[in-house]
């Protein structure tokens, strides 16, 4: 299929109310991403008072505690219906911190206040008084069909979180913490939900990931006839290879 006929409706969630630790980077890799192959991009904004754009890709960032807590309190029923369905018809949803939180059961904060989430994950999370901060390096759950099987990235969370017996983690811990610091998992696997701790912001630090999103959301809306155009990152690579080689991985 001519690339030049593609196109991506692209949602960034609560980008004013939840985007914090540069994770509005995220969009710009998949808009550039898509752009270089010809493939056409709309960036959609969606926060508390807006209606949600039905859309290819949903991407919907990190957020403090006081955040978290006033989306969760303002969030209808309508839209947690309509994103349900969303992610039922397979759309790509990839959340970051405080929204992989959100989209779970519930997170209990530091005040030990019970912050009821959207439900969609079999997630829980609960605060921690360590904070888990640093680079991370991840490697890959093998359900993700990727050439490079390591995700670099930095996080920055109190919240453990651990995952029901219907969820998958998106990966296993090489360096940092990951979910909670103990069972060595990272963020979470449903659908094509992906689900994790990563800011960086993570994209633009992984291009192999990037394409993997573009290509499943091209995927789920047009066949499983598209390929995506090869484009030069040696760049990114190098930038990608330097950092493995320093965190010694």
């Amino acid at each position: 299929m001519n690339n030049e006929k593609l196109s991506l409706d692209i949602t960034f969630l609560f980008p004013n109310t939840m985007s914090t630790y540069g994770d509005s980077g995220n969009i710009l890799a998949l808009k550039k991403r898509c752009e270089w192959r010809g493939v056409e991009a709309f960036i959609h904004y969606s926060d508390i008072y807006d209606s949600i754009y039905s859309s290819d890709i949903y991407f919907w960032g990190g957020g403090q505690d006081i955040a978290q807590e006033i989306v969760s309190n303002n969030f209808s029923q309508q839209k947690i219906d309509f994103l349900n369905n969303e992610v039922e018809k397979s759309k790509v949803v990839l959340l970051i911190c405080g929204s992989y939180q959100l989209m779970g059961k519930y997170y209990i904060d530091s005040n030990n206040k019970k912050i009821t989430g959207i439900g969609i994950l079999d997630v829980y999370t609960q605060s921690s008084p360590k904070r888990m901060i640093g680079n991370t390096v991840i490697e890959i759950n093998t359900k993700i069909k990727l050439k490079i099987k390591k995700i670099i990235g930095f996080e920055n969370h109190s919240g453990q979180t651990f995952l029901g017996k219907n969820i998958e983690p998106f990966g296993y811990v090489k360096l940092g913490f990951g979910n909670n610091g103990f069972d060595k998992t990272e963020g979470a696997l449903f659908k094509n939900i992906i689900a994790c701790y990563q800011h960086g912001p993570l994209l633009p630090k992984n291009p192999h990931l990037t394409d993997y999103i573009i290509l499943k959301a091209l995927e789920n809306k047009y066949g499983l006839s598209v390929n995506l155009q090869e484009l030069d990152d040696s760049l990114e690579l190098k930038a990608f290879n330097t950092l493995l080689n320093r965190f010694k991985i």
